[in-house]
């Protein structure tokens, strides 16, 4: 994972963290916890893989309402999800259940590890207790939707993408308008492809996959210098990815500008040496 997403997720756990030891000041017990969870997922986060520790889930099961403490074992399942130990989490998240079964979140959590494990219909199974706790919580059903649309299950990814773009209140939209975008353009729909990209980046200026798909069109277009903005954009938000890298050379050897061709070429070699792109420029 990527420096900043791992602050962002020791930003998130450690706000959480805080949150509760704010609520129960007065019990030492709950501080010396906190501060366990803190240094565990800081340790956790660090760049040196050898160096992790594992904060025991029973660090946070104090004397609190059942309910919270199962809140905080699934946000700690969550945090370990994201830094990709599943092992880890799913403790957690057991925990969690035996605490309190009708949190929805934890299995959504589930749901996505098992989806990462290439497990889809264990992910059903969760995603189906999730949304029957909580139907209309449209955090568990754009993850749901994603499920859906990566396994090729298209029309009724669609039409749960719809029903999260048209939900009143709801702003998380991007997710939702940028697949269907991606839906557009399988189907040949270069047009309103780009405008649902446009809404999702109204949405959220820095989300990743619409700032790409957006750079690809102008791209093809030949619009080549609202293709570079994007695809600048594109790195400022999730780092130089080999498509991204892929991409950004074609568009400045489009616009003519060798030196940053040649950056951009020295950049894909040296962080994707092994790739069929690096093979391809080693060879001229």
């Amino acid at each position: 994972m990527r420096r900043a997403d791992n602050w962002l997720v020791r930003l998130k756990i450690k706000v959480a963290v805080q949150r509760d030891c704010k609520r129960w000041r007065h019990c030492m017990a709950i501080k010396q916890a906190c501060l366990l969870v803190i240094i565990g997922l800081i340790t956790a986060c660090s760049q040196t893989e050898e160096k992790f520790i594992y904060v025991e889930p029973a660090a946070v099961e104090l004397d609190r309402p059942a309910k919270d403490r199962a809140e905080t074992l699934t946000e700690l399942g969550l945090a370990y999800y994201k830094l990709e130990k599943y092992k880890y989490a799913e403790e957690n998240l057991q925990r969690s259940l035996k605490l309190d079964k009708n949190n929805a979140t934890t299995y959504q959590v589930f749901a996505l590890i098992r989806q990462r494990s290439k497990k889809p219909e264990q992910a059903q199974i969760y995603f189906d207790k999730a949304l029957k706790l909580e139907p209309d919580n449209y955090n568990i059903l754009t993850a749901y939707a994603v499920f859906l649309y990566e396994e090729q299950r298209h029309k009724e990814a669609i039409i749960e993408f719809n029903r999260i773009v048209n939900a009143p209140f709801y702003k998380k939209t991007w997710v939702a308008y940028s697949y269907l975008g991606l839906y557009d353009l399988e189907n040949g729909e270069q047009r309103p492809a780009e405008i649902k990209f446009y809404k999702a980046l109204q949405a959220n200026p820095g989300y990743s996959l619409a700032l790409f798909e957006t750079a690809k069109i102008r791209y093809a277009r030949g619009n080549m210098m609202s293709a570079r903005a994007y695809i600048e954009r594109y790195f400022s938000s999730t780092g130089k990815t080999l498509d991204g890298l892929e991409l950004a050379i074609k568009i400045e050897t489009a616009l003519q500008t060798y030196d940053l061709v040649e950056e951009y070429q020295l950049e894909l070699k040296r962080n994707f040496p092994f790739s069929e792109a690096a093979a391809k420029i080693n060879s001229f």
